[in-house]
């Protein structure tokens, strides 16, 4: 173990390690800052170049952009009350009213200070948690893995259940996709339409870098959403004295943090909930309950500390199971399996030097997220005055040139340039596209292991009821889908009881 962490330790302060996690969260950063971009538009257009680089730098590259576009996020939203991704909405509640109260570097601390917090405290968390489910998952056989990917499924389509039918429409687009080219059971081709070019099927790197990538900044450039935006900071660098003073909610900062680790455990969730259920823990516990809404730093610690604990959260599942916790380690996923690395329970005893050097990494790209934001804070801040036209140039050059180069096939282009058209209208019509990105990873991993629970069990799916693993995975299942459901139902019959009383009187 020792040695392990030792190799990983030499692994991740490489020279080559270093430059990819440095650059990758710089880039991070400042697509956290640009509102309306996020840390996914920033790896779709890296994840081209990645490849060229061995799995450990890759990944570290990713996993900059990642965790750095968390902590990004919360500039615009304290400063501008515009969020540069979307749970850092839930930030903007208290850090907008400190700002115009003249205490945005109050804000900002408790937000960063929240921000490292909750990355470290969800990176422990995953050092610990991961060998003890990867050991439960050595004794997973493929009804285990459907009935996980069942739950994933569910969780994916829940967690957007005021878009059912929309959710539901682009998770079977996504299951459609996934079997589109060779079935390798069979060796049949599926929906290639009689060309040789489908027959390789629609991978999720060009459709990603689509949806994400060019979907995006199309819409950016439609709402200019940068345009007309003022920062005041009375200095440039974080001040470090207001740093202590949100030290005080040091209770906030851990219980936010493993909140926000288990909600990204779990797959579909996301950032949103993480934050908004981190925030809501620190406001029904709080001395200070009546500050919550108006200004007060707890509520942007707690908000941070909960988002920035979702990207380790996400690995848990992704290196032990193999299934990614949301559409950004799906992204994780493809670097792993393009290398020839399948996660896994097995991946920890194969892998363990890559694995400890992606913990290693990870850390080091909080500690530099941190360091950055303090030291350089206005000029990253001063981000938002790029024109939003040209910068949606450059994001769709640098994203077809490096898509093109993976394989030098126009095709793949072809299908980031349809994609990104698709994913404009759906982020124009509130569609949820992750429900999308997930079909399309679930999908595969899904019909797999169909197959093989079926062949075990005799072509009957009776097989799930007399594993103890499946029946509780299946249980929770029917939790999921009931649970939300009472709980929607109970709020309609209260909210229709109010209305009642209040014509009444």
């Amino acid at each position: 173990m020792v040695e392990q962490l030792a190799a990983g330790f030499t692994a991740a302060f490489a020279p080559a390690n270093l430059v990819a996690l440095l650059f990758g969260t710089v880039v991070g950063i400042v697509v956290g800052i640009l509102p309306g971009l996020g840390p996914m538009v920033g790896m779709v257009v890296l994840l081209p170049f990645s490849f060229a680089f061995t799995p450990d730098v890759a990944l570290s590259l990713l996993l900059g952009v990642f965790c750095g576009g968390y902590f990004g996020g919360a500039v615009p939203a304290i400063l501008m009350r515009t969020p540069g991704v979307p749970s850092s909405l839930i930030t903007s509640f208290d850090g907008y009213p400190l700002t115009r109260k003249g205490e945005a570097q109050t804000a900002l601390s408790a937000a960063l200070l929240g921000s490292f917090g909750g990355g470290v405290i969800s990176l422990w968390i995953l050092v610990f948690l991961a060998p003890i489910l990867a050991h439960v998952a050595a004794s997973f056989g493929p009804p285990e893995y459907l009935t996980v990917a069942v739950f994933g499924v569910v969780l994916v389509v829940m967690a957007f259940r005021d878009r059912l039918a929309q959710g539901l429409m682009l998770l079977g687009l996504g299951f459609w996709i996934s079997t589109v080219g060779i079935d390798g059971s069979t060796l049949g081709a599926r929906f290639t339409f009689g060309t040789l070019i489908m027959q390789n099927g629609l991978h999720i790197i060009p459709v990603c870098l689509g949806l994400f990538g060019i979907g995006q900044t199309l819409l950016l450039v439609e709402r200019d959403i940068l345009r007309g935006r003022e920062v005041h900071l009375s200095r440039s660098t974080l001040d470090f004295s207001k740093l202590w003073l949100a030290l005080r909610y040091w209770r906030t900062l851990i219980r936010s943090g493993v909140i926000g680790t288990f909600v990204g455990l779990l797959p579909g969730t996301g950032s949103i909930l993480a934050s908004f259920m981190s925030y809501d823990a620190a406001k029904r516990l709080s001395k200070e309950k009546e500050r919550f809404g108006k200004g007060t730093p707890e509520g942007c610690l707690a908000s941070e500390a909960g988002n920035n604990a979702v990207p380790a959260g996400t690995m848990i599942p992704l290196l032990t199971l193999g299934i990614p916790g949301d559409a950004l380690s799906a992204v994780l996923l493809g670097v792993f399996t393009i290398n020839g690395i399948y996660p896994g329970p097995l991946l920890l005893v194969k892998e363990p030097v890559l694995i400890n050097t992606l913990y290693w990494s990870m850390l080091l790209i909080n500690v530099a997220a941190f360091a950055m934001l303090v030291v350089w804070l206005r000029p990253f801040a001063m981000i938002v005055k790029v024109p939003s036209r040209l910068l949606a140039v450059v994001i769709m050059v640098i994203s077809l040139v490096g898509i093109y180069a993976v394989n030098t096939r126009l095709f793949d282009a072809g299908v980031a340039v349809v994609m990104g058209v698709l994913g404009y209208v759906l982020l124009r019509l509130n569609w949820p596209i992750v429900n999308l990105v997930m079909g399309i990873v679930l999908g595969e991993i899904m019909e797999n292991r169909l197959r093989q629970t079926l062949s075990l069990g005799e072509g009957s799916l009776a097989i799930l009821l007399g594993r103890p693993i499946s029946m509780a995975l299946l249980g929770l299942t029917v939790l999921i889908i009931a649970g939300p459901l009472i709980l929607d139902r109970r709020r309609a019959k209260k909210a229709e009881k109010s209305d009642f009383v209040r014509r009444a009187s």
